[in-house]
């Protein structure tokens, strides 16, 4: 019996962390492994050089200044862009290729201008002053030849010694109804369009407010300005929002910063000055180019994995937004040709490379690529879109768990085990919205343009962002360190002036993603839910062994008694019980 049970012993001994270590992988999701990265996603990953993705970050900036409106979606800046990023993807090994698809395209045949005419007569030059800061809104109306030449009016702001009081206040209805703006040049503070790169918690009502009297009072034109001191620090911002507006109302806008609102502002304390505003910008329909480069997959090419990001810009040189994650979609292409070419690694599903046209429509190139390829949605296993890389602290968004990968948990997982601090937050609208909820996509961009077609689109619910942070100047009032996309001083310049954009933060997290990348035709990493046939194999025979050693065991201790009751002669038995 002690001879039994010893080898009953053995067997649980050896057994115990086989089926603890399986159990813990296959149904707890808790990782046993160590945090190492394998010899093949090492090699890989040390592939990834930042100075390189700069490099190109820097190539594309040079493109969008040669332009009047950058890289604007539609625009001569994009389409030179689009060009020079199949070029690219080409010179490393790649397949690669424009899809077109027409939306509205708008540009800019000269650079936009400000001058302030203090007497308001145009022939008196020597009173004339320029802004220098002014910039066109992105998707600005069009003044008509020659500019908008008209009295100069404001909208004041309500008082406000913070962004917390501003957030409680409402426009003085009394004010505004004593200032008609019909057929003038408007000054008044960008806050009124409450976004929240300005307050904290912007008054709804303000928009609609400027919005209605707009409407109903139409200006010439329109010039947004800080309006508070405590967003001085501000340089001239620009988004679709406010060039959006102007489509829609016919009013050509365009911003400058604080000091030169100030100018403007106390100008009218004293005298009665007029402005002459030219924006010679052009809307209509035309095409637009998503870039997409392939690398075949060597065992299941079907299965496809799209690392993404867009090209397009406001009016900036776009060199965070999104020249940063366009580098770093580059760079990956780069480095997965060149580890497939040496050996090095050969992926087992197909990747695509995808710079995107049109994001800052809203959306609209991922979601044309949407509608061009819904055919194609269900063999995406994996969309990681790179949106503002570069900077201080890397984020992913959350996903769900489908098909046993939770693909925010791989890209954190692949980021601490590259040693890099990441975090994860909710689920934010970039390119990879439109692969992960088409339908919401497509009600979001009809209530602003012309578009439908992906609403019955299967969502790919593996669809996750990359982004760092800070990104905004509003991030200031939530993190104390604001950040520069969508202003004047998103270039390379800031890189060294302002912390902006830096090669050792891009090289981290293009790593992240390419190793994501890798671990997604695996399944995903150790410690995640995933679930394989061998597995449960192996706890189903663990069981049944283990059930049959205790079947055994109790055997053993019933048959010595059986046997003594039936008079057999067992001498050990007799021996311990005479």
């Amino acid at each position: 019996m002690l001879r039994g049970f010893g080898a009953v012993f053995l067997v649980l001994t050896i057994l115990f962390p086989i089926v603890l270590g399986v159990v813990s992988k296959t149904l707890v999701g808790v990782a046993v492994s160590d945090s190492s990265l394998t010899s093949e996603e090492s090699q890989v990953t040390a592939l990834v050089n930042g100075t390189e993705a700069y490099n190109y970050d820097l190539e594309l900036e040079k493109i969008a200044l040669r332009h009047f409106a950058f890289r604007s979606a539609g625009s001569a800046g994009a389409n030179e862009t689009a060009n020079w990023l199949r070029a690219q993807l080409e010179s490393f090994g790649l397949e690669a290729w424009l899809e077109p698809f027409n939306f509205t395209t708008w540009d800019l045949a000269s650079k936009p201008s400000l001058l302030v005419d203090l007497d308001g007569n145009e022939g008196t030059a020597s009173d004339q002053v320029v802004i220098s800061s002014f910039q066109s809104e992105h998707l600005s109306w069009p003044t008509p030849s020659g500019g908008a030449f008209a009295q100069l009016v404001t909208l004041p702001l309500p008082a406000a010694a913070t962004a917390d009081e501003a957030a409680t206040k409402t426009i003085d209805a009394s004010v505004w109804s004593a200032i008609n703006t019909t057929g003038k040049v408007v000054l008044t503070g960008k806050e009124v369009l409450g976004s929240s790169s300005f307050l904290p918690r912007a008054p709804a009502s303000w928009r609609s407010t400027f919005l209605n009297k707009l409407w109903v009072e139409p200006p010439l034109a329109v010039v947004y300005t800080c309006w508070y001191s405590w967003n001085a620090f501000i340089p001239s911002f620009f988004g679709s929002s406010a060039g959006h507006a102007s489509l829609g109302l016919h009013v050509p806008s365009g911003s400058v910063n604080y000091q030169d609102g100030l100018y403007m502002r106390n100008l009218l304390d004293t005298v009665s000055p007029s402005a002459r505003v030219v924006v010679d910008s052009a809307a209509g329909n035309g095409t637009h180019y998503n870039v997409v480069g392939r690398i075949r997959g060597s065992g299941n090419p079907d299965r496809t994995i799209i690392v993404s990001s867009h090209y397009d810009t406001v009016m900036t040189a776009g060199f965070g937004d999104n020249g940063g994650g366009t580098a770093g979609v580059l760079e990956l292409a780069r480095v997965f040709s060149y580890a497939a070419r040496t050996g090095a690694y050969a992926a087992n599903y197909t990747l695509l490379f995808v710079a995107f046209a049109a994001e800052e429509f809203w959306l609209v190139g991922s979601a044309n690529y949407v509608k061009q390829h819904k055919s194609e949605m269900a063999n995406i296993s994996a969309v990681i879109n790179l949106d503002c890389i570069g900077n201080d602290d890397a984020s992913v968004t959350q996903t769900s768990t489908v098909d046993r990968l939770n693909l925010g948990q791989t890209i954190l997982r692949a980021a601490s085990d590259l040693g890099i601090n990441a975090a994860l937050e909710p689920p934010e609208d970039s390119d990879h919205a439109a692969f992960l909820d088409p339908a919401r996509v497509e009600n979001v961009i009809s209530n602003l343009w012309d578009f439908a077609g992906i609403s019955d689109a299967l969502p790919v619910e593996s669809s996750a962002m990359i982004i760092s942070s800070p990104i905004l100047p509003g991030d200031k009032w939530s993190g104390g360190t604001p950040g520069w996309i969508h202003t004047s001083y998103d270039n390379s310049t800031s890189t060294q002036a302002l912390g902006w954009v830096k090669p050792i933060k891009l090289e981290e997290q293009i790593k992240i993603a390419g190793l994501s990348m890798m671990r997604v035709q695996e399944g995903g990493v150790p410690g995640n839910p995933v679930y394989f046939p061998w597995q449960i194999l192996v706890i189903a025979i663990v069981v049944v062994i283990a059930v049959v050693v205790i079947m055994l065991f109790v055997r053993a201790r019933r048959n010595p008694e059986e046997e003594n009751r039936s008079g057999s002669q067992n001498p050990l038995w007799d021996s311990k019980n005479p």
